[in-house]
């Protein structure tokens, strides 16, 4: 018998509801053998041989299902990313939009940057990249870049900073050894670009962005990119609603290409370059 005959139609919709309704993610069709392979092998790592018993530890209050979550997002989620993803955004970023900041935050000298599902890093760092090539006097400027991630395992590596040269097939030679030490087939992120970045595990979907002890505040540029693809449209519409609140006026949205797609967007001001839609707060 299959694991799939084993998992009822039944109890997979409702495996699927609760982690809609715990993460945010949408399941689709064609993920779902996946998602009961999935569920099997966090049953055999914890030797739970009932399914309805392994949902029940999901669906408790308990400090044992609050940890299985951390193990069980780190199966569900992905961590593909690698340094400066999608090069036509990121030279929008570079030549245009982060200048920009920059003139208009130059008498403040502060600048709030955060990467929303910044999976192992190469986002975050990448902008820490940017800045530290277009401010010269870096050391008297306030900077905080935020990685934000619901997956612990994800943020543990980003922490890091030590990549295989997979995470860095977009970048040039120069730039590696730049930024680089390479040691026993790993590459090594320079101490002073891991400094100007903060990571914090962040569950999108449920956590509150603005409270006293927030960092996630005034933020004058979020990138949440190839994140949208797994939720479900209410889902990304209370997020975007998060994310206006926390930003500056006239702080940029930049995501995926045609991921807010349906999306009501009144409240920014969408902006067409031709390497990117980007969306500002009015």
């Amino acid at each position: 018998m299959s694991e799939a005959e084993i998992l009822s139609v039944e109890l997979t919709e409702a495996f699927i509801r609760l982690i809609t309704k715990h993460t945010g993610l949408k399941i689709r069709e064609r993920e779902r053998e996946s998602l009961i392979k999935k569920i099997f092998l966090r049953m055999k790592a914890l030797k739970i041989f009932s399914p309805e018993i392994y949902y029940k530890v999901l669906a408790s209050h308990t400090i044992y299902s609050y940890v299985e979550w951390q193990k069980f997002i780190a199966i569900l989620t992905n961590t593909e990313s690698y340094f400066f993803r999608d090069k036509e955004q990121f030279k929008l970023l570079r030549n245009h939009i982060i200048p920009e900041i920059i003139q208009r935050q130059y008498h403040s000298k502060t600048i709030r940057f955060c990467s929303a599902g910044c999976s192992t890093g190469e986002e975050p760092y990448s902008l820490a990249i940017i800045l530290k090539e277009l401010i010269p006097d870096l050391e008297e400027w306030n900077l905080m870049i935020l990685g934000l991630d619901i997956n612990k395992e994800a943020l543990k590596k980003a922490k890091q900073g030590i990549y295989t040269a997979w995470s860095l097939r977009s970048l040039d030679i120069k730039t590696i050894q730049k930024y680089f030490i390479k040691f026993n087939n790993k590459y090594y992120l320079d101490e002073q670009i891991k400094r100007m970045v903060d990571f914090q595990y962040t569950n999108l979907v449920t956590d509150l962005f603005i409270h006293p002890y927030s960092d996630f505040r005034d933020i004058d540029l979020i990138l949440c990119r190839n994140v949208f693809i797994y939720f479900e449209s209410t889902v990304i519409a209370k997020i975007i609603d998060k994310f206006y609140d926390t930003l500056q006026p006239l702080g940029y949205l930049i995501t995926g290409h045609t991921e807010l797609c349906g999306q009501k967007l009144s409240k920014f001001q969408t902006k067409l370059f031709p390497e990117s839609l980007v969306y500002i707060k009015k």
